[in-house]
């Protein structure tokens, strides 16, 4: 007995000591300091946020729009300036000023949201997080698109796990901030988390997102979950890691009465698990991923159906997968019954009421080979559609058209599908 019961306190011991060993690291790994080159934050039709950090205490000022300057009124290491009373539709020139971090103000640039425009481009591109020479390659793809000129990108989109493996300070500063040093000079980061980036509690420190409405759609209190309005389209960002996903949690909840509110032409939802996937991670069991995907399933695609959403864009599965236009298909592959869940039968091509009409369909996108490609069985029949093959997706938004196109790491166009509205 006395053996048993010195085992069982030695256990303990270890367990408690691991546990606490493990609390530290996470900690570290999450708050630590480390210097950061300035990026753009909380982009609105008249303010936007500069945020960067320096390995000294210093008052850190912005210069923009030549001759206005904004000061901070403390010396601090982590700065954030909002530069308000901008105009929509119109971009700007600036530049940060810094006494202890030397700041490559070549280049930056930025724009506020805009309210009018005839063709918007987005780009976005899920799980980059490897620093490797796919990213590299995924990224200068995208550039070779846009001849090189940042400024035909409208929005830029993160589909989670946007640094590996785990979303530490460190991480984050070599595989997002050095990986695409140019692009966040001039773009805002709107990312939503994945599970990698949800191994630290780094990723709401980093980033600032929209609470009350400062960016379009309604109030939602969360940096969870929120939208943003674009000319031509409503933008959805969803947390599926760490958010409640039951069909009457709060998050569910708000993106009703967001999308009930919703006026513009094109709805986009995206969050990191896929709804189908057959990649590297499989939405037929109902135990991968936490249930995570499964839940997003059941319980957020009758919303997305109800309120008329065009597309929805997840990662986490590291290879590229897309279905046809859907409706109401909440079960696993086995219910899944062509004639009754598929609105359109091509590959390419799709018509939808220009009025926002329920169940008109929806197309599901899987791009989580931003920095690598896993393999995949790709049986589903959701899903006629999947590469393993490293890309990003290019979105081109007008008034009635929503075009995409899934440009891989070799600058092909691997698939392409444009949706009409009348």
């Amino acid at each position: 007995m006395k053996f048993l019961k010195r085992t069982g306190i030695f256990l303990f011991v270890v367990a408690l000591l691991y546990g606490i060993g493990r609390l530290v690291v996470v900690t570290y790994d999450s708050y630590m300091f480390v210097d950061r080159q300035p990026y753009l934050q909380m982009q609105t039709q008249n303010s936007i946020t500069v945020k960067w950090q320096t390995p000294e205490y210093e008052i850190g000022s912005v210069d923009y729009a030549n001759g206005l300057h904004v000061s901070e009124k403390e010396a601090q290491k982590y700065h954030e300036v909002t530069l308000t009373g901008l105009k929509p539709d119109s971009c700007y020139d600036y530049k940060v000023n810094s006494t202890s971090l030397k700041i490559d103000n070549t280049n930056r640039r930025f724009c506020t949201l805009n309210t009018k425009k005839d063709l918007e481009r987005v780009w976005v591109v899920g799980d980059t997080g490897e620093n490797s020479t796919n990213q590299k390659n995924v990224y200068n793809s995208m550039l070779s698109y846009v001849d090189n000129n940042l400024s035909k990108i409208d929005l830029w989109v993160l589909l989670g796990d946007n640094a590996y493996k785990s979303g530490t300070q460190k991480q984050y500063n070599k595989q997002l901030f050095n990986s695409y040093k140019e692009l966040v000079k001039q773009k805002d980061v709107w990312a939503v988390i994945g599970n990698h980036d949800a191994r630290r509690w780094a990723f709401y420190h980093i980033f600032d997102f929209p609470t009350k409405g400062e960016s379009g759609g309604i109030p939602s209190g969360s940096e969870k979950y929120y939208s943003v309005d674009e000319a031509n389209f409503h933008l959805v960002m969803l947390d599926s890691e760490t958010e409640d996903r039951s069909a009457n949690g709060d998050m569910a909840n708000w993106l009703k009465k967001d999308l009930a509110k919703n006026t513009k032409p094109w709805t986009i939802v995206v969050f990191h698990h896929p709804p189908y996937s057959d990649g590297s991670h499989h939405s037929d069991n109902p135990h991968d991923s936490g249930g995570r995907m499964k839940e997003m399933r059941e319980n957020f695609i009758p919303i997305f159906d109800k309120y008329d959403v065009d597309l929805v864009m997840s990662g986490h599965s590291h290879v590229y997968e897309r279905s046809r236009l859907l409706v109401n298909h909440t079960g696993d592959s086995k219910t899944f019954d062509p004639a009754l869940h598929v609105k359109e039968d091509s590959l390419t091509t799709y018509t939808k009421p220009l009025a926002k009409t329920p169940n008109s369909g929806t197309v599901y996108i899987v791009d989580g080979s931003g920095s690598k490609a896993d393999s995949g069985d790709f049986k589903l029949p959701e899903l006629p559609l999947g590469y393993s093959i490293s890309g990003s997706v290019i979105l081109e938004i007008t008034p009635t058209t929503l075009s995409e196109k899934f440009l891989t790491d070799e600058g092909k166009i691997q698939d392409s599908f444009t949706i009409t509205k009348k």
